[in-house]
Parts: C-alpha cells; structure tokens; sequence
C-alpha cells in the first residue's frame, strides 16, 4: 500500500485509490458503537472517584465533566453523550440513593438533575469535539503543506537535475561545434594566474594537451611582432573592466603561420577590480589573407599604372635620342667614334624595347601567336647579354625538341627574363645557368601535350618556407633591392598560358641550386 501526498492511500493489488478521511458506511457504525462503548466505560471513572473523596467534599456532576471532555476529544459526541449518561445514572443511583449521601439533593428531582447534566454534557462535547476537529484540520493543512512542499522541492531537484543535464549536454555540443569551426574557449583567474582552455583553443595556438593552462604558455606561441599590441589590449580590458578584441599571428610547427582573433571580457570580483577573464577565439586566416590580397592588388594596380605611365613617358625621349644619334652617326667620324654611337643606339634600343614591354604588359593584350621555344631563349639572352657579361655568367642552352606552341611571346621573354634574372643574383658571382627546351606533356596528365622549358643554376639555393611564398606579390629576401613582384609576375603570366610551374631547390653543402620547370601546353 502506497500513501499519497493527500493522505488517500493506494492498494498495490487493485489500485484504488482509498481515503481514510472517509470511511465507508460499515466503518462509521463501527465507530459510532465504539465511541458509545469506551464513552461508557469511561463514566464509571467519576464515582470510583467520588466513593475515594471526603463525603463533604464530593462533587460528582464536576467530576463527571472532565471524563464527557476527554469521551468528546476522542470519541467524539456519542462518546461524550454515553460517558455523560452512564455518569448520571451512576451518581444517582449509586451515590445519592443507594448510599444515601448526605449532599444529596432531593430524589424526586433526579430526571431533572440528569436531563440537565446531559445538556451540559452535550454543550461541553460539542465544543470541545469541535476544537478537536479544528485541530485536527489545522495538523492536517499543515501535513498537507508540508507534503505539497517536500513534492515541489523534489520537483524543483528533478529540474535543477535535468537543467544540470542540458547545461553540459550544450557544453559538450558547443565544444564540438567550435572543434568543428577551429574555435575555442578560454578561461583566466588573473588573481591565481591559472587558465583554462578548450581543446580546440589548445590546437589552435599548437599547445600541446599536457601542457598545464598558464599565461606564459600562451604567451610565446603569440609571433614577436604581435605580442605587445595583444598585452596591451588585454591590459586596457583588465583596467577598465571591458572587452577587447585583437587579432595576432601564431608560428606553428612546419613555418606555418596562422592569424588568430580572439576577444575577451573581463570580469569584476568582490574588490571591484577585475578578478577573472573569459572569452573565445578562431581562425581568421583566411579573412586575413583575403584583406592583404586586396590590398595587394590594389598596390599591384598602383604599381601597373604607374609603370605604364613611365614607359610612355620615356618612349617620346628615347625616339627623339635615337634619332639624334642616328644624324650624328652620318657625320664623318673615325672607326672608335662610330663603334661608341653604335653601342649607345644598342642601349637606348634596349631601354625602348624594355618600355614596351612594360606597356604591353599592363594593357595584356589578348593577341598571341605560334612561336618556337628557341626563338624566345635567342631573344630572351639576346636582350640580358650586358647583364652576363658583367655579372660573369655563363649560359649553356640545350634544345631537344622546338615545336612551335601558341603564346605571347612578349610574356613568355618575360617569364624567362625574370627568371634568369633571379639566377643570375642567387650566384651572386661566377657560375653557370642551363635552359632546356624540349617537347614534353603535362606530368599530372600525360594526355596533355606542351613544350617545357627549364632554368637551372647553382645559386644559393631556397628554403621550404621561401619556395611556398614564391607566387606571394610584394614578397622578397632581397632586402632593400627586390620588389617582390618577379616570381608573382612568372606565375600570373604562366596561368594567362593555361601553364603550370614546378620548383625544385636545395640548399645542401655538397649540391645546392634551383631548378624552375615550365609546361606550356600547345594550345590553350
């Protein structure tokens, strides 16, 4: 049997529900003759009381009173009434007329003596089972509200339990969402200096999981460069106990370098200063990267514009000193005189030819043409020969093959140009550089058929980290001397061509120079 909350309780066999506040019909007669019963023997208790007491100090009916009380507080009115006439007739028959007490009041008036008693019984019964009854209403109210407390208390348990449950299941979602987005949490007690960080926080700074949450962890994975900019944004939260958001670089293993944004806030303690920080952070390379090409571009623009700018401007002087020498070279001058002119018309000629380069390159004319690889190394060393000769370089060519193949051969002599050039400053002195040309198809799809052309030398060699930032515009190791713009020229050309170029350096002591491979294919 199950007792509920209202008192009713719960058979386990049949499932009924059964209240003892009421009882059934059976039940009350029961109760009813019990009452009288126990009602009854409880008025026998006055006269044995009287019969022990001085006979001029007894006082039956007073007597009799606190036993009709005590039969109405628990028996109830047909307690209290049995208890009140059994002690009536006792004290009349039993005291005043058999035993012939001498208090006694008149025989005669016995009936009225009882009637009375048994109205003042039924006064008194009533009262007091009406306080019983109150009380016990007042102890059942409070059972009840104890009972609806204890069930809200067990039901606010079940949902702080539940909420605990839903809490760390969002957690765990979130941990993986930001997994999955290469993001992370973070947590700094500033007065313990301890920091808690999420796993994905972790992988995105390379932290190991061993190593133990602290600032001066964090710290050196942060690039020098960016170090003092992000203390001092953190140090402005901490100081005025507001946000700050930074974005900062960080080296991991391999030379990479990933951009990292990362906010926080900081949070007050009971001193009124900041106590603690939470926040989060994620991978911002790509955005990061995305706005330096942009700017890039538009200094690649700046840089177009301004170099076709300049060409045209000189092209005007260079025909006007072209002409100039030309009429001077018709003078009678001796043999030394003339070889002198003939050598400054070369250089001017050579000047003019550069300038028209530029220009045709920043207007990228969509004209192109069938040409031979051997044709484009001619006139490729043809235009650096004063460059090789002074930096004592020495060019040997090797033509397998020399199909014609379509391109713009203005473009390609620049590729090649650009590429000779880097050679010719990573010997830095004396030395050799081989260019090959022969018919060749795509390595990666050997249906597709092209002409491949190779510069080799024995320069310094490139590092890993230098050969992945090639096709990067602005990007150099020449200090003060490079622009940056060659090799981002070399590959913007070669995607024009629909072509592909392959890299291949070492900076070994026993063998050590680059090697840079170009497939154009034949028509594209």
């Amino acid at each position: 049997m199950e007792l509920r909350a209202n008192g009713s309780c719960v058979n386990a066999g049949d499932g009924q529900v059964k209240n003892p506040s009421v009882p059934s019909s059976l039940g009350r007669k029961r109760s009813a003759v019990a009452s009288i019963c126990f009602g009854a023997l409880l008025g026998v208790v006055p006269y044995a009381a009287s019969l022990l007491m001085n006979p001029s100090h007894r006082s039956p009916y007073l007597l009799a009173y606190p036993a009709v009380i005590l039969s109405a507080w628990i028996w109830g009115l047909p307690g209290a009434v049995a208890c009140a006439s059994v002690s009536g007739l006792i004290i009349e028959f039993f005291l005043f007329q058999a035993r012939q007490i001498d208090i006694a009041p008149s025989t005669t008036g016995w009936m009225a003596r009882v009637f009375m008693f048994l109205a003042g019984s039924i006064l008194v019964g009533s009262l007091t089972r009406s306080a019983a009854q109150q009380k016990e209403r007042i102890a059942t109210a409070s059972l009840q509200q104890k009972l609806a407390l204890a069930e809200a208390e067990r039901a606010a348990a079940n949902e702080r339990e539940q909420a605990a449950e839903l809490r760390l299941e969002n957690e765990v979602r979130a941990h993986m969402a930001l997994d999955g987005a290469n993001a992370g949490l973070w947590e700094w007690d500033i007065i313990r200096n301890k920091t808690k960080w999420s796993k994905g926080f972790a992988r995105l700074h390379g932290i190991e999981d061993e190593d133990v949450g602290t600032y001066e962890v964090w710290r050196p994975r942060v690039h020098v460069d960016d170090i003092d900019g992000v203390e001092k944004e953190i140090q402005r939260a901490i100081s005025e106990i507001g946000t700050f958001y930074s974005e900062y670089r960080v080296e991991l293993p391999g030379s990479e370098v990933r951009w990292v944004g990362c906010q926080g806030k900081a949070l007050v303690g009971a001193d009124g200063k900041a106590a603690s920080m939470t926040g989060y952070c994620g991978d911002v390379t790509r955005r990061k990267l995305a706005d330096l090409a942009i700017i890039q571009n538009e200094k690649l623009a700046i840089v177009g514009r301004l170099s076709a700018s300049i060409a045209h401007e000189v092209n005007n002087p260079l025909a006007a000193a072209t002409n100039l020498l030309y009429l001077v070279r018709l003078e009678t001058l001796s043999d030394s005189q003339t070889d002198h002119f003939d050598q400054a018309m070369q250089q001017l000629e050579r000047v003019a030819q550069i300038a028209n380069q530029t220009l045709r390159f920043s207007r990228a004319s969509n004209r192109g043409s069938h040409c031979k690889p051997s044709e484009l190394i001619e006139n490729t060393l043809r235009f650096l020969h004063s460059k090789l000769n002074f930096a004592q370089v020495e060019v040997k060519t090797e033509i397998r093959q020399d199909p014609q193949f379509f391109c713009w051969s203005g473009e390609m002599q620049q590729v090649l140009t650009n590429l000779i050039n880097n050679s010719i400053e990573a010997m830095a002195g004396s030395g050799k550089i081989r260019i090959r040309a022969s018919a060749s198809v795509d390595w990666k799809n050997r249906a597709r058929k092209g002409v491949r052309i190779t510069v080799a030398d024995a320069g310094s060699g490139m590092s890993s980290q230098t050969s992945r930032r090639m096709r990067e515009a602005f990007f150099t190791t020449k200090d003060g001397t490079g622009t940056g713009l060659g090799m981002w020229i070399v590959y913007e050309l070669m995607d024009k061509h629909r072509g592909k170029v392959s890299v291949r350096s070492s900076m070994g002591p026993d063998h050590r120079g680059t090697l840079i491979s170009l497939f154009v294919p034949m028509d594209h």
